[in-house]
């Protein structure tokens, strides 16, 4: 895979554990909410470690307690008022719901966004990017510009076809999203065709529909739910022989032929970071808030033969992950 670079926005250097040894016996408690349990269980997977390079470590001087409303997004309010009940030092929350759930909990808890779909200026967690102010700060990856990004490396992959599917979840697919996947299409004259499923529960008459409309190719939006059911997503896709580009490089591991998303490893590491900052005294709301500048391309091609689809020789060599 190339390697590209993540803005340095925090350029603290990264926290060691003797930074620690001025409280050897405390034990801090990180808190973690999401809308569906892929989020949680990455967290555990791939933020955890990174916060163990920087001194926390889980089972020594690190609690995690991680919450997941497993799809049913209208439990959030009541979950994470559930996580602030157990005083967490930190909570990480995923995607805007959680997020805006965490907040309207609490004021004071510090909330490490990881990451956030929407701008949390324009949805009132902070007040600049630069200097947040509040109890809120973390990465930005904001879905609308990703969404309609998405939809411009299909339309290069599948030049010819015209009418395009978008997948999205009730609760994801806001105005900007809408607008950047309609403003890319109009560039280039795609139909735009849309589609909504919650849940595994929805996925089959999704499909369904999608078939019967007519659909070329399909984007599957941005939805924390949508990456925990890419084998799903995936098999349904191929089933109906469709050529389809994800969010997350974990959805193009399973399946989908392509996915196109800010470097996620980097994200993790940023991620931990902004804990561990805070964890040892920085207010949260003098810690600027993160974008990405660093995206990766992956593309499946064990999914492209069993479509039996060629892909451009430009698009191979874009991508940064090929998986055979």
């Amino acid at each position: 895979m190339r390697r590209r670079e993540f803005l340095p926005v925090l350029a603290a250097p990264l926290l060691a554990a003797p930074a620690l040894a001025q409280q050897p016996e405390r034990v801090w408690r990180l808190g973690a909410l999401a809308a569906a349990r892929y989020p949680v269980e990455a967290i555990q997977q791939f933020t955890l470690p990174e916060l163990a390079k920087l001194g926390f470590v889980e089972g020594r001087n690190l609690t995690f307690h991680g919450i997941s409303a497993d799809g049913a997004y209208e439990r959030l309010p009541a979950l994470a008022r559930e996580l602030v009940e157990a005083k967490p030092d930190v909570i990480l929350a995923v995607a805007p719901s959680a997020i805006r759930a965490a907040r309207a909990a609490t004021r004071t808890i510090p909330i490490v966004m990881a990451y956030a779909g929407e701008d949390p200026v324009a949805a009132g967690w902070a007040e600049s990017y630069a200097r947040p102010g509040g109890n809120v700060t973390g990465v930005v990856m904001l879905s609308p510009e990703l969404d309609g990004k998405r939809l411009q490396v299909l339309h290069d992959a599948f030049p010819a076809r015209r009418r395009i599917g978008v997948l999205h979840h009730p609760t994801g697919m806001s105005t900007p999203n809408v607008s950047a996947i309609q403003a890319a299409a109009g560039k280039v004259g795609l139909e735009i065709l849309s589609f909504q499923a919650a849940g595994r529960e929805n996925y089959e008459a999704a499909f369904d529909a999608i078939r019967m409309a007519g659909v070329d190719t399909l984007a599957v939006a941005s939805a924390p739910v949508f990456v925990g059911d890419a084998g799903l997503i995936a098999e349904a896709a191929l089933k109906a022989g469709l050529p389809t580009i994800c969010e997350h490089p974990e959805m193009a591991r399973k399946g989908c032929l392509i996915s196109y998303s800010a470097n996620i490893q980097a994200l993790r590491q940023r991620t931990a970071v902004f804990v561990a900052r805070i964890l040892t005294g920085t207010p949260p709301g003098n810690l600027p808030i993160e974008e990405p500048t660093s995206f990766e391309l992956w593309v499946n091609m064990r999914t492209a033969k069993a479509l039996g689809i060629e892909l451009p020789p430009t698009l191979l060599a874009r991508a940064d992950e090929v998986i055979e």
